[in-house]
C-alpha cells in the first residue's frame, strides 16, 4: 500500500498554509523522504505565496533534479516564476531563456508533453512585459520550431499555435474544456483540473498576445480571467496572471 502524504493531501486540496507546515514537519521527522519533500515545499510556498521563501528550497530541488538525471528540467520554470514575482525581472528572464535555449539545443530532453511550450509561454511573456524585443523574437521563433512536431497537438501546445496563428482563441478555448465560451468554459474548468490547467494556458496566452500587440486593457482582461481560476496546482502562469491583477487593481 502506498504511504500517503498528509502534506501533499493538503497541497491537492488548496490548503496551501497547511501544506506548507506539514511538509516542514516531514522534513524533521522523516529524512528518508527529503527530496519529495522538499520539492513538495517549494511549490507549496509558491502557493502560499511565499516566493521568497520557496526559491531556497527550489534551488535545492533543482541541483538534485539535474544530478540524478542529465537532460531532466529541473526546478528552472518554478525559480524564474518565483524571481519575477519578487520583482527580479531580468533574473527571471534570464532563468526562463536559459532554459529555452537548453531545450532548443538538445540539452535538455525531459520537457511537457507538446515538447517545451510552457516556458516558451513564460519567456515570451517576460520579453513582451520587459519590452525585451530580441527576446521577444528568441521565443516566438522557439514556439515556431515545436510547432512544426507532432507532440505540438498535446497541452500547452494549442496555447502555442494560438500565438502564432494557427488557431484562433475561441478554437483553442474550445480545444481545452469543450466550449469556445469564457464563462461557460470557466464553469467547466472549475470541475475539472486538467481543462482548468488548459484553460490556464490559452488565458495566458491570450494576455501575452495582447501585450504584444500593445493592447494593455485586452492584456489585462485575459489576465484577470486566468487569475480568477482556482489554483491550477502546476500551471505556473497563473502566478504571472496573479501578477498582473494585484499590478492594476
Amino acid at each position: 500500500m502506498a504511504k500517503i502524504n498528509p502534506a501533499l493531501q493538503f497541497f491537492r486540496s488548496n490548503r496551501f498554509s497547511e501544506a506548507v507546515e506539514a511538509y516542514k514537519r516531514q522534513l524533521r521527522e522523516d529524512p528518508d523522504d527529503v527530496w519529495a519533500n522538499t520539492g513538495g515545499l517549494g511549490v507549496s510556498l509558491m502557493a502560499a505565496g511565499e516566493f521568497f521563501e520557496a526559491i531556497t528550497y527550489l534551488e535545492k530541488m533543482n541541483q538534485y533534479e539535474h544530478g540524478i538525471l542529465p537532460g531532466n528540467i529541473g526546478r528552472e520554470i518554478e525559480l524564474s516564476v518565483c524571481h519575477w514575482m519578487i520583482g527580479e525581472h531580468a533574473q527571471a528572464l534570464g532563468i526562463i531563456k536559459g532554459l529555452v535555449i537548453a531545450v532548443r539545443d538538445g540539452k535538455i530532453g525531459y520537457t511537457d508533453i507538446a515538447g517545451g511550450v510552457t516556458q516558451g509561454l513564460i519567456y515570451l511573456y517576460m520579453a513582451a512585459s520587459l519590452r525585451a524585443s530580441s527576446d521577444i523574437d528568441l521565443a516566438m521563433n522557439y514556439l515556431k520550431k515545436l510547432a512544426t512536431r507532432r507532440r505540438i497537438q498535446n497541452w500547452p501546445g494549442p496555447a502555442a499555435l494560438f500565438l502564432l496563428g494557427t488557431l484562433t482563441f475561441e478554437e483553442a478555448m474550445k480545444d481545452a474544456t469543450g466550449s469556445a465560451d469564457v464563462a461557460h468554459a470557466k464553469q467547466i474548468a472549475e470541475q475539472d483540473l486538467m481543462k482548468r490547467r488548459q484553460m490556464t494556458a490559452i488565458l495566458f496566452a491570450a494576455g501575452t498576445a495582447r501585450r504584444i500587440a500593445g493592447d494593455e486593457a485586452g492584456c489585462r482582461m485575459h489576465m484577470a480571467e486566468c487569475a480568477s481560476l482556482t489554483n491550477p496546482l502546476v500551471e505556473y502562469e497563473w502566478y504571472l496572471a496573479r501578477s498582473e491583477v494585484s499590478i492594476t487593481s
